[in-house]
């Protein structure tokens, strides 16, 4: 009753001499149904009283909290007076503030289910100024940083959560002056966040319509691409020229299905880019054909892949390989120090775990836990590669012994310490890439050596090609080349699989992958992707995203192939042109996320099996990607030293 009087009094406006009362009384409530009180710091140094629900969820008023309250009721209200406890002695970390400020309310607070005691309510007696672990970060002072360990997340619960927090980043993307123009701003608010992978279906009315109506009807060209983005013009007239004031060589015209129709004699044959300056006399070997095919405005169609680059922000430099400063290990920031909403292994809700130094959560039995650890824990991504502490530092200008850095091949942390102590040379963050072993070494050199190469495979006409957004310092053209043929990729994918919102940050997954988008969030760091896929006369026809965790595993989340080329056998030239890879690379396993529609396709046709808890824990060191209602798959790569278990 006091929650529902104290609603349908601010509902009538909210004054008269009953509202101190009414208000003590429906905090008193939340306290006793297992509601905590908390400060929140802000930006500017303010703090103010948040409400947090036993899911999870924060709420800034109580009024709010209230009706949330009685919109979920998560368990039936306790006696206020039996949720008090015995009084507490003032303990060690009695000189944390007290926050008088805020009524003596806030003295008594309960701990969310599964904290420390055994998941039991830590009570707060009278006016005493204690600040246990459970409310670590009430105030500031010298308590811990994290005050709670385990959050219970429903689906019901974390999308009101993720609405929330979805606004927040959209009030901040509107403000960016950029955010208009990048394909990687948040998605509109009709498009409605989605954490199961589906394959976009082809067969059916209902469902034939709805596919074919977001799939590109034209091949998936460079022309193509520019076409759909308005930069290149239906039916433009083109012409081969080695420098712009030279007269043309050849001419054409762009067909609607992305190539080029030469007017010269050849009986009207259709050619890619490079086939039409090869046909104009430019020779096979031309590094950049796209320079010399000039528009009659005068525009080469190297020049409108650089406005399509732009027009996309640059997404295609602006990610990749990290920056020194992102490549060393930072304190969780504030915006999310609430932690995931999500497991980070399994990519589903319930009781999870919070790593003490990451905002990463996990169901406790995708780490190998049969209960809530007492103190400190940390996720077996936090900790040294070396020497398995999970301690670290981070001084501006200084670099520690504890100062932690990451492999730009495996992901693993090392201390610098530990790195001097086996002989190595690390005296500050290196500019460039850094590579923990010799083995990182030679596989990141060997991805980058094939980064934009074609290469022959044993279907004539068909070639294997490996693409990556990437920060190194190339001129303007290449890396819109490059971009232009992730474009291409990403329709691919966008034909395959129904459009995947990823909840926390509203962008669409498929494209935060193929151009490798950062995240603090590891599970939502995609900077170690690479995409591959097959060519078939310039156009991209299969494509998978890979990620290689050093010699131990490499992951393919994603790999699709348009609905005009299946049945042929490529999602399968893919597979065996991967395993040829990963097999030189010395990769010991190739994991994927099954879709319950094409897991025996994949366990009985490509020789992949369906993972068991031994074998995620071989490799819970690295966050592998998965979603909603997949199985995790595994296939053990043939020359390499990993051997199946029996």
């Amino acid at each position: 009753m006091d929650i529902a009087e104290y609603v349908e009094f601010m509902a009538g406006g909210g004054r008269g001499p009953r509202g101190d009362e009414l208000r003590r009384r429906a905090r008193e409530h939340l306290l006793a149904s297992g509601w905590t009180l908390y400060k929140f710091a802000k930006c500017d140094g303010r703090q103010e009283l948040r409400y947090r629900a036993p899911h999870g969820a924060s709420y800034i008023s109580l009024i709010v909290a209230c009706k949330k309250f009685q919109l979920f009721r998560t368990a039936p209200p306790r006696n206020p007076a039996a949720a008090r406890g015995k009084p507490r002695k003032r303990s060690a970390a009695a000189n944390c503030s007290s926050g008088k400020g805020m009524g003596k309310e806030i003295a008594r607070v309960i701990s969310p289910i599964g904290a420390e005691n055994g998941g039991r309510k830590r009570g707060f007696g009278g006016d005493e100024d204690v600040c246990g672990p459970a409310v670590g970060n009430l105030f500031a002072g010298d308590c811990p940083t994290r005050h709670r360990k385990v959050r219970r997340v429903s689906a019901l619960y974390a999308d009101d959560a993720l609405k929330k927090y979805a606004a927040k980043k959209r009030k901040k993307a509107s403000a960016s002056p950029q955010s208009s123009a990048s394909p990687q701003s948040p998605a509109s608010p009709a498009a409605s966040p989605s954490r199961v992978l589906r394959p976009r279906p082809k067969d059916g009315d209902k469902a034939q319509a709805a596919a074919a109506a977001c799939q590109p009807t034209r091949a998936r060209t460079i022309l193509a691409v520019l076409m759909d983005k308005k930069i290149l013009p239906p039916t433009a007239k083109l012409s081969y020229r080695r420098t712009r004031d030279e007269p043309p060589a050849k001419q054409g015209t762009v067909t609607a299905q992305g190539t080029i129709r030469c007017a010269c004699g050849c009986g009207g044959k259709a050619f890619t880019v490079a086939e039409f300056a090869a046909h104009a006399g430019g020779g096979c070997g031309e590094e950049r054909p796209s320079a010399s095919v000039y528009l009659n405005d005068g525009r080469s169609l190297s020049q409108c892949l650089v406005q399509l680059m732009r027009a996309h922000g640059g997404s295609s430099r602006a990610t990749g390989s990290p920056s020194p400063r992102a490549r060393l290990k930072r304190r969780c920031p504030p915006e999310l120090g609430d932690g995931d909403w999500v497991c980070s292994v399994c990519a589903d809700f319930g009781d999870m775990l919070l790593c003490d130094c990451c905002p990463s959560t996990f169901h406790h039995g995708c780490v190998g836990l049969d209960a809530t650890p007492q103190g400190e824990w940390f996720c077996p991504s936090c900790r040294c590669a070396a020497c398995g502490s999970s301690e670290f530092e981070l001084a501006d200008g200084e670099f520690t012994d504890k100062t932690a850095i990451y492999c730009d091949q495996c992901e693993r942390e090392y201390h610098a310490g530990c790195v001097r102590g086996r002989g190595d040379q690390l005296e500050c963050c290196p500019e460039g890439p850094w590579l923990c072993s010799h083995d990182c070494s030679n596989i990141f050199q060997r991805l980058q050596g094939l980064v934009g190469r074609s290469m022959p495979t044993s279907v004539e006409g068909v070639t294997f090609t490996v693409l990556r957004s990437t920060k190194l310092p190339e001129e303007e053209a290449m890396a819109a080349e490059e971009h232009g043929k992730l474009c291409s990729a990403f329709d691919v994918l966008h034909e395959c699989f129904i459009t995947l919102i990823e909840p926390q940050t509203r962008t669409d997954l498929s494209h935060d992958i193929v151009f490798n988008r950062e995240s603090e969030l590891r599970r939502l760091n995609f900077r170690g992707f690479y995409v591959v896929g097959l060519e078939k006369g310039g156009e991209l026809i299969t494509v998978g995203t890979l990620r290689v965790y050093g010699k131990k595993v490499a992951e393919l989340p994603l790999v699709g192939t348009r609905f005009v080329h299946r049945r042929q056998g490529m999602c399968r030239l893919l597979i065996n042109q991967l395993e040829k890879l990963l097999g030189e690379l010395g990769v010991e396993r190739l994991v994927l996320p099954a879709v319950p529609e094409l897991l025996p396709t994949w366990t009985g046709s490509f020789g992949f099996q369906a993972m068991s808890h031994p074998d995620k824990m071989e490799i819970a060191e690295h966050t592998v990607m998965c979603f909603q209602g997949t199985t995790m798959c595994q296939k053990f790569i043939v020359g390499t030293a990993a051997t199946p278990r029996r």
